[in-house]
């Protein structure tokens, strides 16, 4: 009688590492070959497991959209790509050019990890109307942590308020997967070195607004 009530967990924590399979594997294939060639079977057989498994799992723009949020949180689940970010707690525990300086490396982490999904994910939004709507759903997101950050200085004492919106816009322009791609593509630029011209171009900026 004692063994029934095990069990649910233990298959509750196998569903969990099959999906999680299926996304790593997603997200590899995605990021390798694109949106329109990766197909279920592929995703499968990357993941060690059926294709009616993979299905299960969703469609396969939805996969894409679940693997763009698992690889942008990465393994320790800091800024994820929804729900409260883990690196709010950053701003409340450290000082503030720490706890700058920790958002950026994050960040800049996250972008160049998850480079070549936002690339299949943009050719999947211009294929496909669902895909598209996910793709916004993402964008979205990305608009409402980067108003939650620029207001965050803002409480602080570091812009005024009237500067939020342009705080914002300057986080689009700095902080975005199109910039790291054309950087990469034309400059050679590393995830290392991205978080180096995150970090120096941020802190420009703060120093431009507090003049």
């Amino acid at each position: 009688m004692s063994a029934a009530p095990e069990r649910v967990p233990t298959r509750v924590a196998a569903a969990q590492r099959t999906r999680t399979s299926i996304l790593e594997a997603a997200a590899a294939l995605f990021s390798e070959h694109g949106y329109g060639a990766t197909t279920l079977k592929a995703i499968a057989e990357r993941a060690g497991v059926s294709v009616e498994t993979v299905g299960l799992a969703g469609p396969k723009r939805r996969l894409l959209r679940a693997a763009f949020d698992m690889a942008f949180a990465g393994s320790s689940s800091a800024f994820p790509a929804g729900g409260e970010p883990a690196y709010v707690a950053l701003t409340e525990q450290l000082a503030f050019e720490e706890a700058v300086g920790e958002y950026l490396r994050v960040l800049g982490s996250s972008i160049a990890r998850t480079a070549g999904l936002w690339s299949a994910f943009q050719a999947a939004a211009d294929a496909d109307a669902g895909a598209a709507a996910l793709f916004e759903e993402v964008r979205q997101v990305r608009r409402t942590e980067f108003r939650r950050t620029a207001q965050w200085l803002a409480d602080r004492g570091v812009i005024s308020g009237e500067q939020v919106p342009g705080v914002v816009q300057e986080f689009f322009l700095i902080a975005s997967h199109e910039t790291y791609l054309l950087l990469r593509a034309e400059c050679g630029c590393t995830p290392e070195t991205f978080t180096t011209f995150l970090q120096a171009r941020v802190t420009r900026l703060l120093g431009e607004l507090r003049a």
